[in-house]
């Protein structure tokens, strides 16, 4: 069977810097942007410890209200739109392309599959210029789990009659790797800057999207 690699979009392959400027307008702070996405994904943890489900988009809006509040500033009334409407025409990193052309040509089915409502999945992938790499595109919105929830993964294999043990997790994020892991796939962390592994819970392989692309495909082969 086809190996499949599920690909993390946000950070691992496309590139969150570009908004850094709607923060710096409103906030006068450009890592205003680095700590808004930490609150939107401690949101989104928290939400998924409680099950009480809350889609990408709704925390991302609530994660801007938060910020305002921890730093004692108002939040422009334009800016959820505006972020918004950025994080659908995200750019890919510049070795996103090689990356995936390595791991295509190395016979991996490659499924995006991400938090991301799949409006803005469909959007970033138009706007990235990527998608004829990809083979499919998937949210695990309507599973109603957001990654690392073991049920978004499993979402994701029921989606493309993938099987766990055949299957790999590409991402740039220590908790989405140990989400993947505890679901039973193979894991790959791309290294970005600002990121880093859980140590308790390190991929399978490691390093530059180019390096680990060759790496994933070389133990493919050792499988075969």
């Amino acid at each position: 069977m086809t190996p499949t690699i599920f690909l993390d979009m946000n950070e691992t392959l496309l590139d969150l810097s570009v908004l850094d400027g709607l923060f710096m307008a409103a906030f006068d702070d450009p890592g205003a942007r680095k700590q808004w996405f930490g609150i939107v994904l401690q949101l989104a943890l928290t939400h998924t410890v409680l099950g009480e489900y809350r889609n990408f988009s709704e925390l991302g809006g609530a994660a801007l209200t938060a910020l305002g509040e921890a730093r004692g500033q108002d939040v422009p009334d334009q800016l959820q739109n505006d972020v918004a409407a950025g994080m659908r025409m995200l750019p890919a990193h510049p070795d996103t392309r090689e990356g995936l052309e390595i791991l295509r040509a190395g016979g991996a089915r490659l499924i995006a599959l991400t938090n991301n409502p799949q409006a803005v999945l469909d959007a970033q992938l138009e706007n990235a210029g990527f998608a004829d790499l990809v083979d499919g595109a998937i949210s695990v919105d309507p599973g109603r789990m957001l990654k690392p929830g073991r049920a978004a993964y499993e979402y994701g294999l029921s989606r493309t009659g993938a099987h766990a043990h055949e299957s790999w997790l590409l991402a740039a994020h220590g908790w989405d790797i140990a989400g993947a892991k505890a679901a039973g796939l193979h894991t790959a962390f791309v290294e970005r800057p600002g990121q880093a592994q859980n140590p308790l819970m390190r991929a399978d392989i490691s390093g530059p999207l180019p390096t680990v692309a060759r790496a994933l495909i070389g133990r493919l082969g050792g499988q075969a």
